[in-house]
């Protein structure tokens, strides 16, 4: 029973951070655009609450999976996991607020915002596949997902 219940809190969280992810995507894409033109300070207001929204998500996900495992292993790398996502959401902030507020060499923060997306990518796909070798449901999850 608890199984199926986690089965469906960690669809339900995937497809709440697909959603956040999406239109935080866009709001990336409409901040490097914007940067070009000028300052566009009133967008940084939405971008942060979006990004408070993904922080959200991120500790929903660590107190969801910590409820259901018990490794002292799986423990740890939730916690890390948990302190690399905050991490990157602050970078990611930071990032993307100087790129809206001043009004200095707009490609050069754009190129950073990109190379941090990589990184934090593969970071966050080596923390999965670490999770999803020592915990069978994640697994099944990831594999439907690439279905």
């Amino acid at each position: 029973m608890t199984e199926t219940h986690w089965y469906i809190e960690e669809t339900t969280w995937r497809k709440s951070h697909l959603q956040v992810g999406y239109t935080l995507l866009a709001f990336i894409v409409l901040a490097i655009i914007l940067s070009f033109f000028g300052r566009y300070v009133w967008l940084t207001v939405p971008f942060v609450l979006i990004l408070i929204a993904m922080i959200g998500l991120d500790v929903k996900k660590y107190r969801m999976r910590r409820k259901h495992m018990d490794n002292q292993n799986l423990m740890r790398l939730l916690i890390w996991n948990l302190l690399y996502d905050l991490i990157s959401s602050g970078v990611l902030i930071s990032l993307i607020s100087a790129l809206l507020i001043f009004q200095f060499d707009s490609l050069a923060l754009a190129i950073g915002l990109l190379v941090w997306g990589v990184v934090s990518d593969q970071v966050s796909r080596t923390f999965q596949k670490k999770l999803n070798e020592q915990v069978p449901l994640l697994k099944q999850l990831d594999q439907e997902r690439q279905k």
